[in-house]
């Protein structure tokens, strides 16, 4: 299966570079929760950035608001679980970052198959 790829010239195949406070957004592809080499190297750019601060990383999946409604949510769930293992094997401190409730957003497929890194308060 090929992983998924942004489209050139949309927000989300901007430069993982972003303004401090920002939500970043790492895609997976269609049923899979697992990082492609896209995602891990857009996660292993962010780490030192995250390493140095001290607010809470919150990491929410979204799950689709169609379809099989707890098989989303799962999905969601393993999507964030994938990004959370990931920032850890980074060196990012446990008690920084949190795993969120998933939540529903509407739209597209696509636009729900995505885990949301955030700084929290």
């Amino acid at each position: 299966m090929k992983p998924y790829v942004p489209e050139p010239g949309t927000l989300e195949a901007a430069p993982t570079t972003r303004p401090l406070g920002a939500t970043v957004s790492v895609h997976f592809a269609a049923g899979q929760a697992t990082l492609d080499a896209e995602a891990m190297r857009l996660l292993r750019g962010l780490a030192p950035a995250m390493q140095t601060g001290i607010n809470p990383i919150d990491i929410t999946g979204i799950a689709a608001t169609g379809g099989d409604q707890a098989a989303n949510i799962e999905l969601a769930k393993r999507r964030a679980t994938a990004v959370r293992d990931a920032l850890l094997a980074e060196g990012l401190p446990a008690d920084r970052v949190r795993l969120q409730a998933p939540r529903k957003v509407p739209g597209s497929d696509r636009d729900a198959r995505r885990v949301e890194i955030a700084a929290g308060k």
